[in-house]
């Protein structure tokens, strides 16, 4: 073994220490020293101090004088819209009963009532998350588009950062009903509410003009579909880009070094802890499908030049 492999073993097993002695929960009420953590949840004081020293190393804890406490990413990540009702730090734990029996500890692509209860509360929390990608994702767009719709929407940060970039584009959410909520709240914050529309209902099912976008957008959406379902929908959405318009899929796509190929294999796996059947699809079987639907120059687009860390977020283009 390297060090660089005992470096990653070591983190591994700091990070997993921490959440089963309850570590990072109790954190979050500090700041305290290390003493009373140990004493509260009957752990070695020595120990759990150097263990609370490598946590600040990562960035999990933060330290003032002998005083430790969780770190504002951390805090940040427990935020439960970001995974409806299920803590983040749950979702991990649960890999060694994910890998006995292959069930995930939540379903958030199941039924459409399902889907709508799950995401209703959690796209606000994914839009901040991503916000600085869609910015950057839309700096390199080279489209001006003038009408936009967003499919699966959500908080509708993927649309409504290329209306923020282009003044007259106007953009269209779709996505059930309840989950709009967060996209015309979204847009009114950022002063786009003259410039929105919504369109309410399944993705799959609700009517769509044909030819009558001059960009299509779904993000971070086509994962939760098998890979039938994900090549019919984007045959549909295909029917509704005018021509001359482009197809923008944004999903799951970075790769090409290995910390973006770390991060996609990562977040396949936290995919599948939170769903039934979705899955990261590939680039090469996305842009199968686009080129079937009848779409062209299949481009990619990669978000993470400019200081943005994208993580496994990559966007393929596609013009009709």
């Amino acid at each position: 073994m390297d060090i660089e492999m005992m470096d990653l073993f070591t983190t591994a097993s700091v990070i997993w220490t921490a959440q089963e002695t309850g570590l990072v929960s109790a954190l979050r009420s500090g700041p305290r020293p290390a003493a009373a953590y140990a004493e509260e949840l009957g752990l070695d004081r020595r120990a759990t101090q150097l263990v609370l020293e490598a946590l600040v190393a990562l960035d999990i804890a933060c330290r003032e004088g002998d005083a430790f406490e969780a770190s504002p990413r951390v805090n940040a990540a427990r935020r439960p819209e970001w995974l409806g009702s299920v803590p983040l730090e749950n979702v991990w734990s649960h890999v060694p009963a994910f890998v006995r029996t292959g069930q995930p500890i939540a379903r958030m692509d199941g039924a459409p009532a399902e889907r709508e209860a799950s995401y209703r509360g959690a796209v606000s929390g994914l839009a901040a998350l991503v916000a600085p990608v869609a910015r950057a994702l839309a700096a390199k767009l080279p489209v001006a588009p003038a009408r936009v719709l967003d499919v699966g929407c959500g908080a509708g940060v993927w649309s409504q950062s290329i209306a923020e970039r282009f003044p007259d584009a106007h953009v269209t959410g779709q996505d059930f009903p309840a989950v709009l909520e967060a996209f015309t709240a979204r847009a009114a914050s950022l002063n786009l509410t003259d410039r929105v529309a919504t369109l309410p209902g399944d993705m799959h099912a609700v009517p769509l003009p044909a030819g009558g976008f001059d960009l299509v957008v779904i993000g971070n959406v086509l994962r939760l579909e098998r890979p039938e379902r994900a090549r019919a929908l984007l045959a549909r959405l295909a029917a509704a880009v005018a021509p001359g318009g482009a197809l923008l899929v944004v999903d799951a796509l970075a790769g090409g070094t290995p910390e973006r190929e770390r991060a996609r294999a990562l977040y396949a796996l936290g995919l599948a802890l939170r769903t039934e059947s979705a899955r990261v699809h590939s680039p090469a079987a996305i842009t199968a499908w686009l080129e079937e639907a009848g779409l062209r120059e299949v481009t990619a687009i990669d978000p993470g030049d400019g200081g943005v860390s994208p993580g496994p977020i990559g966007a393929l283009l596609a013009r009709k």
